[in-house]
């Protein structure tokens, strides 16, 4: 801690106000993914067997959507100069 610096009040009632607005709405997130559980449940539940490969499918499709991505191919802009003996093949001795 660098103590010859000020301290800014405006950074510590940011943070404080950031930390406090996280615990004042944690109660409203849980509330909404409780909710979002209870109606994937219910829809299971009506759908079957179909609802439920839907599902399966749809989390298979996020899990391996970074597979999906092809390697970008970088092109050389202009060729290498190769000196010395460019030969594969080994030198007769």
């Amino acid at each position: 801690m660098n103590l010859s610096k000020p301290i800014n009040p405006i950074r510590n009632y940011a943070f404080g106000s950031g930390i406090t607005a996280l615990i004042l709405l944690s109660p409203v997130f849980a509330f909404l993914v409780v909710i979002a559980a209870e109606m994937l449940i219910d829809f299971l539940i009506v759908g079957g067997t179909n609802a439920i490969c839907a599902v399966a499918t749809g989390i298979g499709l996020v899990l391996s959507r970074k597979r999906w991505r092809r390697p970008q191919v970088v092109h050389q802009s202009e060729p290498e100069p190769v000196f010395g003996n460019t030969s594969i093949a080994a030198a007769p001795m």
